[in-house]
């Protein structure tokens, strides 16, 4: 049976997929992380590893080809080098881009449009005739607006901000325990001690507290909606007209909570209707069938 391969190489973990071109995956592996930047030869020896294994169940004669997004790639600038080295390799044609590209491809099916990700950080990225566009992913001290972390420190200062006035706090029941504390004071300490990752997990809890009607975390909720909104519409911005109308959402704050991504995306529909909301659950290493959209593979 013909075959592709996607693989969506991250800075966690590799994830393998081997499909048919409707989309059936015939096999799945994965390996340790995947970000070239950060370390090139265990990433390349990672990746050797999952695309071997898929080759191995399945027989290379019927693989069309390899399509792999990975992080740290356009930093390093080296697809095309990493690309040809794979191709010779396995004499299968190879294409590399960066993860957020084969992410763009997966969540839009291959057509031009916009893609939120709004998980421990956020990113808007944008495709129209053939050029992308990025808007964002600073990281939590300098951007990641609207993703879990933000929405954890906005809780936090509307926290501080009802200590500093003196004021009980409907967020209190909820942060002060999340962070081990008694106290606003013992909050913000425990705050700086923790990760980006541990910080960011407490949105969870803010969103259920706004799900049973707490009125101050819904409104933490809001403010970073509203706000990572600016951010698509910024991107949305630079689309030439007639805009791409697809937009596709990812990322765990966006997928799972309903309110927060109906939330945004009323304040982007309000300046453009049309918009056309996809919600992605699938591995990215499915963007690899809709490739020939972006690329003739067989040139």
């Amino acid at each position: 049976m013909t075959y592709v391969i996607g693989v969506d190489s991250g800075g966690t973990h590799i994830v393998g997929q081997a499909l048919t071109l409707t989309g059936e995956i015939l096999a799945q592996t994965q390996s340790g992380p995947g970000n070239i930047f950060l370390d090139q030869p265990q990433t390349i020896s990672n990746l050797t590893t999952v695309v071997t294994t898929l080759l191995q169940k399945l027989g290379r004669d019927d693989c069309q080809y390899i399509l792999m997004g990975i992080a740290g790639v356009e930093t390093t600038g080296n697809a095309d080098q990493v690309a040809a080295d794979f191709t010779a390799k396995w004499q299968i044609p190879t294409y590399v881009i960066s993860d957020a590209q084969l992410a763009l491809l997966n969540g839009l099916e291959g057509h031009d449009g916009t893609l939120v990700i709004a998980g421990t950080g956020s990113v808007v990225y944008g495709r129209q005739n053939q050029q992308m566009w990025r808007y964002g992913g600073w990281g939590q001290l300098l951007g990641d607006t609207g993703s879990a972390y933000q929405i954890v420190a906005e809780a936090m200062k509307m926290l501080l901000k009802d200590y500093d006035l003196g004021h009980e706090s409907e967020l209190a029941p909820i942060l002060l325990p999340a962070f081990s504390a008694t106290d606003p004071k013992q909050a913000v300490k425990k705050y700086y001690q923790l990760s980006r990752k541990e910080i960011a997990a407490v949105a969870v809890k803010i969103a259920q507290a706004a799900a049973a009607g707490n009125q101050a975390a819904t409104t933490a909720l809001v403010t970073q909606a509203n706000a990572l909104a600016d951010e698509v519409l910024g991107l949305i911005s630079r689309y030439q007209q007639p805009i791409p109308e697809k937009i596709a959402f990812s990322g765990s704050v966006l997928v799972h909570n309903s309110f927060y991504r109906e939330t945004l995306l009323k304040k982007l529909q309000n300046v453009h209707s049309k918009l056309e909301p996809i919600v992605v659950s699938t591995n990215n290493g499915r963007g690899a069938i809709f490739w020939s959209r972006w690329h003739q593979v067989n040139d």
